[in-house]
């Protein structure tokens, strides 16, 4: 009965050090808040614009600003900030680009240059368009 109790007494040891070595090795995701923050980052160190003068800056701008784009990073801008629209998160970065009562309508604009300039969308992106057309529909 003893050798049967350090046995179990063993196993649960090594069970709870294999769990604990995997945790210590396995990669921590990003939360949404440092995904957006390392997006925002990245454009404005190699593009010299970020992703709420995308979401703010006129029409123009805006299209002069993605036509620097590759198709890749059009599609993070869209699914960030289309996450950002649908977040209900408090947070200051989150607001910033909530206050923006147009958001939804600059993701379409994103959306349609896109199209327009790379003849496909991704699989995600074409979700969120239908979303968006939907949304945009019900809304008085």
């Amino acid at each position: 009965m003893r050798n049967l109790s350090s046995a179990i007494l063993v196993e649960l040891m090594i069970n709870t050090l294999s769990e604990f070595i995997e945790r210590i090795f396995q990669k921590r995701k990003k939360t949404d808040s440092e995904k957006l923050n390392e997006l925002n980052s990245k454009l404005k160190t190699q593009f010299d614009f970020s992703l709420f003068d995308i979401s703010k800056n006129s029409s123009e701008t805006l299209l002069s600003n993605l036509e620097k784009l590759d198709l890749i990073q059009i599609d993070e801008i869209i699914f960030s900030l289309f996450k950002i629209s649908n977040s209900n998160s408090d947070q200051d970065f989150f607001q910033k680009f909530k206050s923006n009562s147009k958001l939804n309508e600059r993701i379409m604009e994103i959306i349609i240059f896109t199209e327009n300039n790379f003849n496909k969308l991704s699989l995600e992106s074409s979700n969120i368009k239908n979303s968006l057309q939907h949304q945009l529909r019900l809304k008085p």
